[in-house]
């Protein structure tokens, strides 16, 4: 309808100016000093998310939220949350030359933000992931699946895996191991 059209641009336009201004401003700080009341790492880490390696040596993002719906347009704010959460990563992560990229939604029937893929906003996943741990998220580089489980606990799963690892990505799908 046209009023969601208008609350959804409304809510783009007001992500895209907290990203712009947050940038921004991040570049007239002289010094990189975080005040004791705001330590990023755990604030980002508590609201955002978290970044870790798995086992395999699959890269794993948690999103502590779903994706936003996109059905008109695309802010990026889920792009700048990972960019963020990659770049504060105080582990060395891994470079893929060329990746699967899995993306699973945590979510159930009435807690979503949408529940068709094509209103999601995961395409701005293998942008943030870009020149961190792929050179490029063209398709000959980047294979993407889009995936959703069934939780009251919702959140959104992101994994960053070699191609030839895929099936074993998709068992362990299967077998609610991921």
């Amino acid at each position: 309808s046209a009023i969601e059209k208008e609350i959804d641009d409304y809510l783009c336009g007001l992500e895209t100016l907290c990203v712009k201004s947050r940038n921004m401003l991040e570049g007239f700080k002289i010094n990189d000093v975080i005040s004791p009341e705001y330590e990023a790492d755990s604030i980002v880490s508590e609201i955002a998310g978290s970044v870790d390696v798995t086992t395999e040596g699959w890269l794993h993002i948690r999103l502590n939220t779903l994706l936003p719906s996109c059905k008109y347009k695309v802010s990026n704010y889920i792009g700048d949350t990972i960019t963020r959460l990659l770049k504060n990563c105080s582990f060395e992560l891994p470079y893929f030359e060329s990746a699967f990229l899995a993306v699973v939604e945590h979510c159930n029937m009435d807690k979503h933000n949408s529940l068709d893929n094509d209103n999601k906003a995961w395409k701005m996943i293998p942008n943030s992931l870009k020149g961190i741990v792929i050179e490029d998220d063209s398709q000959f580089v980047l294979s993407i699946g889009l995936f959703a489980k069934k939780s009251e606990d919702l959140s959104c799963d992101i994994y960053v895996l070699p191609p030839e690892d895929a099936a074993f990505f998709m068992n362990f799908l299967e077998q609610n191991i991921v």
